[in-house]
């Protein structure tokens, strides 16, 4: 079985800095409001509480043996009988998080594995007022079929991973258990209100770019990107946006750029519905107005280039 090392490496999108050391043995009830199918715990069940940044779990420890030496300041483990390990990791990266893009880099990493696949598409699961994305796959490892099923949490900078991995013939046998911790999972992350607004009053508003097309950014935090300056509807993809007036990753402090970061719904092509090929676009503006009032947008992944002037 992988070492929880070893499975944070795969799973987990590049550290940037620790969200808090774990911290486990506390004595705790589950409130049991959990809104998604799957295992629960019954009322009066004596349970240790356990906690990872901004993350709090309830936990069995007479099925799960908390693992003090297979964590780090980022991750914590636990243990089953049987060998089985159930992980928690948590990052604070340089941009925006979402669970879909998360689950992207940890499918192109894993996929290296010999017998990778894929069991169930990434789903979106309420678990205690607070929206995850659970998704499955298999692979082998020295010769042993290895199940994992995994929920991805994002809320803006923020990134945390629970994992369960067993070997296949075994799998089920600690699954509603496992189930039973990540659905107990309370969330306090700190939100990035200030940061946001300021970034809004810049963006708010309509957005030529050329011949890249015309991008509305509404005050409602949903967006329109279309073809054109005509605005046609069959042509475009939309949803929500949000931002950030500093960002040392793009290499800029408050008042000398805006980080700028697209979450797409949908994509409309010629009036046909699919979807982006990204959960998300990264974006940083320079607050350098051009000599033809024009501001510059680079994409930070692709470095493709923008020229924007705004309209409305």
């Amino acid at each position: 079985m992988k070492k929880l090392q070893i499975l944070l490496a795969v799973c987990a999108v590049a550290l940037v800095a620790g969200c808090g050391a774990g911290r486990s043995g506390a004595e705790g009830k589950n409130e049991d409001d959990t809104e998604n199918a799957g295992g629960e715990y019954a009322a009066g069940d004596s349970l240790k509480q356990a906690g990872l940044g901004a993350l709090a779990i309830l936990y069995d420890d007479s099925v799960w043996t908390y693992d003090e030496t297979q964590g780090t300041e980022s991750s914590m483990a636990f243990t089953a009988g049987d060998g089985s390990l159930l992980g928690i990791s948590c990052s604070k990266e340089s941009f925006y998080q979402h669970p879909l893009d998360m689950i992207s880099i940890s499918s192109q990493i894993n996929s290296a594995y010999e017998g990778f696949e894929e069991i169930e598409e990434p789903a979106p699961v309420t678990v205690q007022g607070e929206e995850w994305y659970e998704w499955s796959y298999k692979y082998v490892e020295n010769g042993v079929e290895t199940v994992a099923l995994q929920r991805f949490y994002g809320k803006n900078y923020y990134a945390y991973i629970i994992s369960y991995i067993a070997e296949e013939k075994a799998f089920e046998t600690n699954k509603n258990e496992a189930l039973k911790v990540m659905n107990s999972a309370v969330m306090s992350v700190p939100d990035n209100a200030e940061g946001e607004a300021k970034a809004a009053k810049f963006l708010v508003g309509e957005w030529d770019l050329g011949e890249a097309g015309y991008l509305a950014l509404r005050e409602d935090g949903t967006y329109a990107w279309y073809m054109d300056d005509s605005k046609d509807e069959k042509n475009m993809h939309t949803g929500t946006y949000s931002g950030d007036v500093s960002n040392a990753a793009l290499g800029f402090e408050e008042g000398e750029g805006v980080y700028l970061v697209l979450f797409p719904e949908a994509l409309y092509t010629d009036g046909e519905e699919g979807r982006t090929a990204n959960a998300k676009y990264d974006y940083a503006i320079s607050l350098e107005q051009q000599a033809d009032g024009t501001y510059q947008m680079i994409n930070a992944s692709t470095f493709a280039m923008y020229s924007m002037t705004k309209r409305k």
